[in-house]
C-alpha cells in the first residue's frame, strides 16, 4: 500500500502494532487538535455500491454507542478512494499485553475488569449491537491502576466492527489466537448469534485472567475441541468458589445453559465480590438468596436444605455406641443404594426418549450431544432393541446433514476432504448444468464403488436418496435446465450396449431417459426410441451372440456414417472421473448465473459484507469451461434434421 500522510481530516503518523503491514495508524485531527486511531478498510467499501451502503449503515449504528467503557467511534469516510473509520486514541495497553507482563491476575482484578466489560457489552446489546470478537487484544487498560495496584484501572472495549453475518468459512480462516475465544455456535451457524456468544467469549477471557490458560484447546477437533475444562478454582487456589461458578456458567457449550444476558453476568460478579467480603459460607449464601434476583451462582444447596442445616441443634443427647453403629450402618446402606440407583445404565427406551428432543431441535450442537451421549450408546448396548433401528436412522440423518455442510465448505475452499465428497460434488455439478443422466450415473457409481466404511456411509446414503429423487423427477421445459446434447450421447451409448450384448445395462439407460424426459418436448425422439426399445422383450442368449457377430462384421465406413469421431484432444471418459477443477468451474458457472439473474430482477436486498467483497474475487478469470462429452458418440436421432433432440 502507498504510504499516506493524510486521510480525510487526519494526519497519519506511525502505524500501531508490531506488524509493518498494519492498516491501523496513530492519527491527529488537524482541526480539533486531538489524537485518534485511523483504521483503513478494504477497497471494496469504496468501489462496491452495496458494500459502501453497508459501511454507512454500520457507521451510523456504531456512532450511537456512548459509554465510558467503549472506545468512542467517530464515523467512517472515503478519501482518495480509500475507505477508513476513526476512533478515540487510548493511551494505555491491551489486556493481552498486560497478561503477558503479569501472568494470572488476582481475582479482585479479574472482577474489576469483568464488571467494566459487562457494562460496555450491556450498553451495546441494548442497541442490538454485538461485538462477536471479545478477546484480550480488544480490551484496553489505562489509568493509574497500570502502575499502582491500589488504584483503579480504566477498562474500555474496542473493535465493534465485526459483521454479524460472518460466514463459517471466514471464521475458519481466522488465526488460532482469534478462534480460541469464539463460541461454538459461531462455527456452527455464524448468522444466528446473540448475547450468548459475547458471554461465552468474555467467559474465556475471565478464565484466562484467573488461570493463565484458555479453557478450550483451539488445535483440537471433534469432541476434544469442546471438552469440559478444569474448574478455575482447581487450578488457582485463591479463586473464590463464587467466581468459579460464574465463569463455568459463562463457558457452557450449549447457549441455553449460559446466563440469560450480560446483566446477569454482572450481577453474578458483584454477588461473588459481596459474598467474599462478608465471609459468607455456601450454606449462608443459599439461605440469603440474591435480594429477590435470580442468581447464576449454583453452589449445589437449595434454600430448604440450608434452612434445615442452619437450624439444626448444635448438641445432641448422648447415645450408646451400639445405636450409633446401627445408624451409621443404615445410613451407609442407604447411600450405597442411592449411588447404585444413580449409576445404573439407562434403558434403550430412556436413551431414545432423551435423544428425541435434541434431534428434533435441528441444532448442530444438540445433534452432536444426542449422537454421542444417547443414540450411539443405545446401538452399542442394545443392538437388538427395536429402538436401535430408529437410533441408526437418526444418526444417518445427522451425519448426512454434516456431510452436506462440509461439502459447502469444501466448495468454498475449492479443496475436497475425501474422494466421496469429490464424487458428490461432481454429481451435483452435472445436475446443476442440466446433465441429469450424468448425475444419475455418478450417484449409481457412488453406491456401487465406494467402500462400505463408516466414513463413506453418509455419502452412500445421500447418493441413494438422490437416485430415488431422480426416479420421481419429471423435467419440464422452461422450468428445468437440460443439456440436450447429453441425451444423444446416452442414446448412442445405450444402443452400443444392446448391440454388444449388454442389454440389461442399455435398457437401464433407456428407462432413465423415459423417466426423466417423458414430459420434456425437445427430447421426444429419444423418449419414443426408449419406449420402443423397452416394449420389446429381452433377447435370448443366441440372439445376443448373433447381434454381437453382426456388430463385429460392420464395416468402418458404416460406422463413420453413424458416429462422429472424437477430436484429437478428446477421449472417452467415465463421468466418475470428473476432476476437482471441473467441479469448481461448474460450481462457479452456476453462481455466475445466479448473480446475473439477481441483477436482471433488480434485487437490491442487502447481503453480508463477505458476500459482496471484491477481494474474494480471483485476480484472474476462471478458464472457460470445456467439457468433453460423457460418451464419445453424438448420433442424430431418427427424424431430427438439426442434430439436436
Amino acid at each position: 500500500m502507498t504510504e499516506l500522510s493524510k486521510l480525510g481530516p487526519f494526519a497519519l503518523e506511525n502505524r500501531l502494532g508490531n506488524d509493518q503491514n498494519s492498516h491501523v495508524f496513530h492519527g491527529f485531527h488537524l482541526k480539533q487538535k486531538r489524537q485518534a486511531v485511523v483504521c483503513i478498510l478494504p477497497e471494496r467499501y469504496a468501489e462496491n455500491p452495496r458494500a459502501r451502503r453497508r459501511l454507512e449503515k454500520r457507521s451510523r449504528q456504531l456512532m450511537k454507542m456512548n459509554h465510558p467503557n467503549i472506545v468512542r467511534y467517530h464515523g467512517a469516510g472515503i478519501d482518495q478512494g480509500i475507505p477508513f473509520f476513526a476512533l478515540d486514541y487510548v493511551d494505555g495497553i491491551s489486556l493481552q499485553q498486560y497478561l503477558k507482563q503479569h501472568g494470572p491476575l488476582p481475582w479482585e482484578t479479574v472482577v474489576e475488569i469483568g464488571l467494566q466489560v459487562c457494562g460496555a457489552l450491556s450498553a451495546a446489546h441494548h442497541l442490538n449491537i454485538h461485538h462477536l470478537d471479545v478477546r484480550p487484544a480488544h480490551i484496553l487498560l489505562s489509568g493509574d491502576g497500570l502502575t499502582d495496584p491500589r488504584k483503579p484501572l480504566k477498562v474500555q472495549i474496542t473493535s465493534f466492527w465485526a459483521d454479524p453475518r460472518w460466514r463459517r468459512s471466514s471464521l475458519l480462516l481466522f488465526p488460532k489466537d482469534r478462534q480460541q475465544y469464539l463460541s461454538p455456535e459461531q462455527f456452527e451457524d455464524p448468522q444466528y448469534v446473540d448475547d450468548a456468544s459475547d458471554i461465552f467469549s468474555l467467559g474465556c477471557v475471565l478464565y484466562e485472567m484467573i488461570t493463565g490458560k484458555l479453557p478450550f484447546d483451539p488445535l483440537a477437533s471433534g469432541e476434544e475441541r469442546w471438552k469440559q475444562p478444569e474448574r478455575p478454582a482447581s487450578l488457582e487456589l485463591d479463586c473464590p468458589v463464587w467466581l468459579d461458578r460464574v465463569v463455568m456458567r459463562m463457558i457452557e457449550v450449549l447457549p441455553d445453559r449460559r446466563p440469560a444476558d450480560i446483566d446477569a453476568v454482572a450481577a453474578g460478579l458483584q454477588e461473588s465480590q459481596e459474598a467474599v467480603a462478608r465471609g459468607m459460607s455456601a450454606i449462608e449464601h443459599a439461605l440469603a438468596g440474591n435480594n429477590g434476583r435470580e442468581s447464576i451462582i449454583d453452589i449445589g444447596i437449595d434454600r430448604t436444605e440450608a434452612e434445615k442445616l442452619m437450624h439444626k441443634p448444635r448438641y445432641y443427647e448422648p447415645s450408646t455406641l451400639f445405636n450409633s453403629r446401627i445408624l451409621l450402618g443404615l445410613a451407609l446402606i442407604v447411600v450405597i443404594g442411592l449411588v447404585v440407583f444413580a449409576l445404573r445404565p439407562l434403558s434403550d427406551e430412556q436413551l431414545y426418549e432423551r435423544a428425541t428432543p435434541l434431534v428434533d431441535s435441528r441444532e448442530s450442537l444438540n445433534w452432536r450431544l444426542a449422537e454421542e451421549k444417547y443414540l450411539q450408546p443405545l446401538i452399542d448396548r442394545y443392538p437388538d432393541s427395536p429402538y436401535a433401528a430408529k437410533a441408526q436412522s437418526d444418526i444417518d440423518m445427522i451425519q448426512m446433514a454434516r456431510a452436506e455442510s462440509r461439502l459447502q465448505n469444501s466448495l468454498t475452499k475449492r479443496e475436497f476432504d475425501n474422494p466421496a465428497e469429490q464424487h458428490l460434488a461432481g454429481a451435483r455439478a452435472l445436475e446443476a448444468n442440466g446433465n441429469h443422466l450424468g448425475a444419475w450415473y455418478q450417484f449409481d457409481k457412488m453406491v456401487q464403488e465406494l467402500p462400505e466404511t463408516p466414513e463413506n456411509r453418509p455419502y452412500r446414503l445421500i447418493a441413494q436418496r438422490e437416485i430415488q429423487r431422480l426416479q420421481g423427477l419429471r423435467l419440464r421445459k422452461g422450468v428445468d435446465k437440460v443439456l440436450s446434447v447429453t441425451i444423444n450421447d446416452y442414446v448412442s451409448q445405450a444402443e452400443d450396449m444392446i448391440l454388444t450384448g449388454q442389454e440389461q445395462e442399455g435398457r437401464e439407460i433407456f428407462r432413465r431417459i423415459h423417466s426423466l424426459y417423458q414430459s420434456y418436448p425437445d427430447a421426444k425422439g429419444a423418449v419414443d426410441m426408449a419406449t420402443d426399445i423397452l416394449a420389446k422383450p429381452i433377447a435370448s442368449e443366441k440372439s445376443k451372440e448373433a447381434a454381437t457377430k453382426t456388430k463385429t462384421a460392420q464395416t468402418q465406413p458404416t460406422q463413420e456414417v453413424r458416429k462422429q469421431p472424437l477430436a484429437e484432444t478428446e477421449s472417452p471418459r467415465d463421468p466418475m472421473a470428473a476432476t476437482v477443477e471441473e467441479v469448481q468451474t461448474e460450481s462457479a458457472t452456476v453462481e455466475e448465473q445466479m448473480v446475473e439473474q439477481e441483477a436482471a430482477t433488480g434485487d437490491s436486498e442487502e447481503m453480508p459484507i463477505e458476500e459482496a467483497t471484491l477481494e474474494n474475487t480471483p485476480d484472474e478469470p476462471m478458464p472457460e469451461q470445456v467439457r468433453p462429452p460423457l460418451f464419445p458418440d453424438s448420433p442424430i436421432l431418427p427424424g431430427d434434421k438439426s442434430g439436436q433432440p
